[in-house]
């Protein structure tokens, strides 16, 4: 069949269609006779859409969703022909037209009574798999493991000496972002959907060399969860206050990197999964608001959790089985969704500075999320998820339809883990359908490729409790054995809607969290809070008037006071006397807006009756000067710390009384300007001859620090990373040891640290 293509650019920013006016011109003798023949192949309408008499799949004040359209409510409608052949109208003007292929080989076919739904899987099939392992990889194989032929070589391909490869970008590398643990939970559900054998002794010895590295450098004994943050979050340029450094950003604990290793360990049997989970319950879940934080931040001892969270991560830990199903159901409940579905963070987080690349794409969110209402039996809000996603994926067709999408499951998705609801086992695989109740009618999935089984499958009716279940015919349970081989057919028929109707918070625009205040300590206990204020370089058209005025105007209405990570009070001032604290009291301020609304806290505070911390500086305990320091007064306050000078630094503390000390290391690193990878330096805390922690010295560049601004590049200063450690009364051998991980994340040639002082604070 002929295509006619008229090029247009759909602007989501204004909902409005615009064309090239010229460049149609100049085609118009080209074009006229390929119009003419679509023209008399396919039907057009002209002037208004005829009005329709069924009710549609989806509606709210964007869209509508009929069996055959999507109808954006501005005047453009995508309507579909046949399985192979949608129309782009305006105002009932046919204007492009979009072709779907065939399906690529090996794919699943799927035909239902929805002329829609069939045209947009066929599209989907019609891609080819992607070849290269990218920001999104890991989560398309965990929601789609049976459709990629090739997802087993791009995960193999990340692997070196049994350890995954991480993740850099410009900015921000390992260890702050943890690339093990999105991994680890895409490579084990791989290996139960396939049950290679080989494949399963690869992801075993892998976790246990992740695990164990990350149990050494990525992790919060006092919190019992792993930091870092996981790659869309390093990809998110300035998501973070302006006043956390690398170190910062590392030491936090997000739902994101937690989730996906409590997902993978639980795929492999391992009881570690359980209390990760735990941790996570008991320091992340904001009850008040039914959801997890994103991360809890701020000091290892006491950190904060965010009270905004994140929905990829949330909609992983719902389909990974890990939580239980009251708390599942009350994050789909009162998780808010808008017309096009969920946003990424709820609320959203001001966006501070530079580019954004390689986020999440909303298909991927929007699909996960889906899926995960499916798996809470939600009706109300997997209907409107549903809907959402085929909303969402007119968008995309207006937008970016000549490019190959970079999440290619959308509607795989759907089918697999929404409609069949498969859950994957080691021994087989449970079906756990469920269609919602704007999809009624027979849907058909052939050619579905299941270990060494080839399934045709037939599914009718609605809800999710099933009328019956048979294999070839024969009654059986909603179960296949992963022994089954060859061909087979299988017939599900549901029994209808529950009683339970479900709810759905849907609101039209996700609200957006406050600026994190700027504290100014003018006294020991003395503090003036200040709004936060938007950076001057944000692009003009990153936020709407709306979002600026609330931001700028708003912030500063009312303030959280947080002392030790706990609530204490709420004011209204712009000043604070923090009370005579008789030990460690760790301040915090967040600004809170229409009493629900709150975002990143200030800078911690850490406040300590006077002579009880204790600063060692370096040059009393090892040989200073360094030549990277062009400043020679300077330098000599430094000591320089290589591989090969000052390999190992130890001295003797005298602590006053025993218990736990956070220590944390206060170094210059100038090496990032020249060394744009790799660029972290390394050293390993002993404490009493027991490794304590390891120590990470990100080096510091303009690129990769806000701070240090009126000093040359050199001359950056920031503390590192804190770790937690317990002393005896009395005397204490204290070392720093340098560190090399192995495979070599860390260039030897860079794990260098100029470092002047080491801070020792008692914490109980």
């Amino acid at each position: 069949m002929l295509r006619c293509h008229v090029w247009i650019d759909f602007h989501q920013t204004t909902g409005k269609l615009s064309c090239d006016l010229c460049h149609i011109a100049r085609l118009k003798a080209i074009m006229l006779p390929v119009m003419l023949i679509v023209a008399l192949l396919l039907p057009t309408g002209c002037g208004k859409e005829t009005a329709r008499t069924e009710e549609p799949i989806a509606h709210n004040e964007a869209f509508d969703i009929w069996p055959d359209s999507i109808d954006l409510h501005d005047g453009v409608v995508l309507r579909v022909m046949s399985d192979t052949v949608m129309q782009v109208r305006v105002s009932g003007n046919v204007l492009d037209t979009i072709i779907a292929g065939k399906e690529a080989a090996g794919r699943m076919t799927f035909s239902s009574d929805y002329p829609l739904l069939d045209f947009l899987y066929r599209l989907e099939a019609s891609y080819p798999a992607p070849g290269r392992y990218g920001p999104q990889t890991p989560y398309e194989i965990y929601l789609n493991p049976l459709q990629n032929d090739s997802a087993k070589i791009m995960m193999e391909g990340r692997l070196r000496n049994g350890l995954v490869v991480p993740y850099e970008n410009r900015h921000t590398g390992w260890p702050t972002v943890n690339s093990n643990a999105e991994w680890l939970l895409a490579a084990s559900e791989l290996w139960l959907a396939t049950g290679d054998p080989q494949w399963e002794k690869t992801v075993r010895q892998t976790a246990r060399n992740i695990i164990a590295s990350d149990r050494r450098i990525s992790y919060n004994p006092s919190t019992g969860l792993f930091t870092g943050i996981p790659r869309y979050m390093a990809s998110a340029a300035g998501m973070f206050p302006n006043w956390m450094t690398q170190a910062d950003i590392f030491q936090q604990s997000t739902l994101g990197v937690n989730a996906a290793y409590a997902g993978g360990m639980a795929n492999l049997g391992l009881s570690s999964s359980d209390s990760l989970t735990g941790s996570l319950k008991s320091l992340m879940w904001i009850p008040n608001m039914g959801y997890f934080s994103a991360t809890a931040y701020g000091t290892p001892l006491c950190p904060l959790p965010l009270q905004s969270t994140d929905n990829l991560a949330q909609a992983v830990a719902i389909l990974s089985g890990i939580l239980p199903d009251a708390m599942a159901d009350a994050i789909v409940k009162k998780t808010p969704s808008g017309f096009f579905g969920v946003s990424h963070y709820q609320p959203a987080l001001p966006p501070a500075s530079g580019e954004t690349r390689e986020e999440i794409s909303p298909a991927l969110l929007q699909s996960a999320w889906t899926a995960a209402t499916a798996t809470c039996g939600n009706e109300a809000a997997y209907s409107c998820a549903v809907g959402a996603l085929m909303a969402l994926e007119g968008k995309r067709l207006l937008g970016y339809r000549h490019l190959t999408p970079s999440f290619r499951s959308t509607f795989t998705t759907l089918i697999l883990r929404g409609l069949l609801g498969l859950r994957f086992k080691e021994d087989g695989v449970f079906f756990a359908p469920y269609v919602p109740e704007n999809l009624p009618g027979e849907k058909t999935i052939g050619n579905l490729r299941y270990r060494d089984a080839l399934l045709d499958i037939k599914i009718t009716g609605t809800g999710k409790a099933i009328s019956t279940f048979t294999i070839d015919g024969k009654p059986s349970g909603p179960f296949l054995d992963a022994s089954l081989k060859g061909k087979h057919s299988i017939s599900i028929t549901l029994a209808g809607a529950s009683a339970d109707p479900g709810f759905v918070n849907l609101r039209e625009n996700t609200p957006m969290a406050p600026l994190p205040p700027v504290v100014e300590w003018t006294a020991e206990r003395q503090a003036k809070i200040h709004t936060g204020s938007l950076p001057a370089n944000l692009p003009d058209n990153s936020l709407t008037e709306t979002d600026r005025e609330f931001l700028e105007e708003k912030s500063g209405e009312c303030r959280l006071v947080y002392i030790n990570g706990i609530l204490q009070e709420e004011i209204f001032r712009d000043t604070y006397r923090l009370y005579n604290a008789p030990k460690l009291a760790i301040v915090q301020f967040t600004a809170l807006v229409n009493s629900e609304l709150s975002g990143f806290s200030s800078k911690p505070y850490l406040y300590l009756p006077s002579q009880q911390r204790t600063s060692i500086y370096a040059s009393s305990i090892a040989k200073s000067g360094t030549k990277i320091l062009e400043d020679k007064k300077l330098a000599a306050k430094f000591v320089e710390s290589t591989r090969f000078r000052n390999r190992n630094i130890g001295f003797d503390f005298n602590a006053p009384r025993s218990g736990r000390y956070i220590v944390d290391v206060h170094y210059a690193n100038g090496l990032g300007i020249v060394n744009t990878q790799r660029k972290t330096a390394l050293r390993s805390l002993r404490v009493n001859s027991k490794e304590a922690g390891i120590f990470i010295f990100p080096q510091l560049s303009p690129a990769t620090t806000r701070h240090g601004d009126n000093e040359s590049w050199q001359e950056m200063t920031v503390w590192s990373n804190s770790l937690i450690i317990t002393l005896e009364k009395g005397t204490n051998r204290i070392e720093l040891r340098y560190y090399q991980p192995s495979p070599v994340y860390a260039d030897p040639n860079s794990n260098v640290v100029l470092f002047d002082i080491i801070r020792l604070t008692p914490a109980d």
